[in-house]
């Protein structure tokens, strides 16, 4: 409960922009910041959580602009005066290993955009997205984008919607919703203004005179800088002087950006700034808390609950249960390294989903920042095997890659998600030992036994499904219960030698065996391929 004082006043709201990958976010964003970030993004897709703030100003989105349809938000007033006022922005990456980041920007929000791409539709990230935005109880506003497409289709895309529970406005619901063209600009100022007009609705307040709090949305090692954090303030106002705590993470308030890049002196709620000099690294989705100073930032931290977990440079160990062991289960060992606490956090989630019963990765190491000599020692030094270093969006040390080439040890370095993963599952199938297993490939019943002699038994019969292939195991059966297996050392089919006969073919064989196979007996061929 934000305490009434004089210094209460009305606040942006805070924006999570969500939906599938490639359904059009990042795009909306570079539209409304007028920006070109969608090209700097690796394979066009957003691998970080970023924040922007940007002041409502007059767009000109060409002659359809004000022709879009548009579900209205409830609210006092018909329109409202939205020139020049501030909306902060956060965006969300799609892939679905960015669940969890997801998650906490719904968390962070006010007001949460779900953005569904009218020429594709709800898909698999647009759900999760959805269940985020439930689950923190955010109140929301769909985007139906790509308009412009020659494909879309405004109705199927809101009949989709529907069939997943979510009702719009004006069709019966209470969602508000717009139609836009990211691309175009078309819709995205009755978008703004649509946001502002919620925000309204719920009577969003701060006040600037007290210290600031607020979340950490992401987290990196700046190899001249040191450990920097993205935040989000939420409520009072960050100047220099003070001292953050987020977790365990201190960090006095000297070097602090704002999200243009501009060093700021003072920040206040819903803005969101990047500061630097934490003593270590804070975990995404952290809040964190100003005070007077770095000694009362320290005490509150002796004071606080002394095993929250830090995700620098930990150890990874993989424990596997005693029947595990017994099946002499795989793993391939890994040192990983990326550039923010998001993105190690869904690169680790992605390794978790590659392998079976029988291979695995495991990660031995895992940290921020660039690829170091103490990766390649670690590395070295994992048993059975030595263990390869995957880099994702850092590079490799000069003395990392010297050690690298003489111990032998492979570094693989990525800018997307999904080929990290591709990557890491090709490996892991070409380093797993191969496994032998049965293969079924006919079935037959013995329907005349014409000779048996020292281990060899001549049968006849007709394929009843599959083949009999020269070489092949027989499993035979009787009554039942298998008497043993043998194997077929020839085949003949209407009085010539075959390499194998077909269903419905009659044929005779010679099988080898130690046992005595009879009349009535049933024939199981399979061979054994390797897995």
């Amino acid at each position: 409960m934000i305490p009434k004082t004089s210094h209460v006043t009305e606040r942006p709201p805070i924006v999570a922009v969500m939906g599938h990958v490639d359904h059009g976010k990042s795009t909306l964003l570079d539209f409304i910041r007028h920006t070109n970030t969608v090209s700097k993004e690796a394979g066009g897709i957003t691998q970080h959580v970023a924040a922007y703030e940007v002041v409502r100003t007059q767009i000109n989105a060409g002659t359809d602009a004000g022709k879009i349809p548009r579900g209205s938000a409830s609210s006092p007033r018909e329109s409202a005066p939205s020139e020049g006022r501030k909306i902060t922005f956060i965006d969300t990456p799609g892939h679905a290993a960015f669940k969890a980041i997801r998650a906490r920007g719904a968390n962070v929000a006010d007001i949460a955009i779900l953005v569904v791409a009218a020429d594709d539709g709800v898909k698999a990230q647009t759900l999760e997205a959805l269940q985020s935005i439930k689950d923190a109880k955010t109140p929301f506003i769909v985007a139906i984008n790509k308009t412009d497409k020659p494909n879309a289709s405004i109705e199927k895309t809101q009949a989709s919607l529907m069939e997943k529970g979510v009702y719009l406005e004006t069709l019966g619901g209470d969602v508000p919703w717009v139609a836009i063209s990211a691309k175009t600009g078309t819709g995205v100022a009755e978008l703004l203004d649509l946001i502002l007009i919620v925000a309204e609705v719920e009577g969003l307040t701060g006040d600037s005179s007290l210290p600031a709090e607020g979340f950490v949305i992401e987290a990196h090692r700046d190899q001249k800088r040191g450990i920097a954090a993205t935040l989000i303030i939420t409520n009072g106002t960050l100047q220099q002087g003070q001292a953050l705590l987020a977790g365990r993470a201190i960090a006095p308030v000297r070097i602090m950006e704002n999200h243009a890049g501009l060093t700021i002196r003072q920040a206040s709620f819903s803005s969101p700034v990047v500061l630097t000099g934490f003593d270590e690294l804070p975990m995404v989705g952290e809040p964190f808390r100003a005070f007077t100073n770095k000694r009362s930032a320290e005490e509150a931290r002796s004071s606080a609950i002394s095993n929250t977990k830090t995700p620098t440079d930990q150890v990874q160990k993989t424990e596997t249960s005693e029947s595990e062991d017994s099946g002499e289960r795989f793993t391939m060992p890994i040192v990983v390294r990326a550039d923010a606490t998001g993105s190690l956090e869904a690169v680790m989630h992605e390794v978790s989903r590659i392998g079976n019963e029988h291979a695995s990765v495991a990660i031995v190491l895992s940290g921020i920042g660039n690829i170091s000599e103490n990766d390649i020692k670690s590395a070295s030094s994992a048993s059975p095997n030595p263990a390869l270093v995957v880099g994702f969006n850092v590079n490799a040390d000069a003395m990392a890659e010297v050690r690298a080439r003489q111990h032998g040890i492979q570094i693989e370095k990525f800018d997307i998600i999904y080929k990290l993963a591709e990557r890491l599952e090709e490996l892991l199938n070409k380093s797993a030992p191969k496994r032998m297993a049965e293969q079924i490939i006919g079935n037959t019943k013995v329907a005349k036994q014409f000779s048996s002699r020292k281990g060899l038994h001549v049968v006849g019969g007709a394929v009843a499904d599959g083949y009999l292939a020269r070489g092949a195991s027989v499993r035979v059966t009787r009554r039942g219960t298998v008497i043993g297996v043998g194997k077929i050392k020839n085949i003949q089919s209407h009085k010539q030698d075959v390499d194998r006969v077909e269903t419905g073919s009659e044929f005779g064989a010679q099988i080898e065996a130690v046992f005595e196979i009879a009349q009535g007996d049933t024939l199981q061929c399979f061979i054994t391929v390797s897995k």
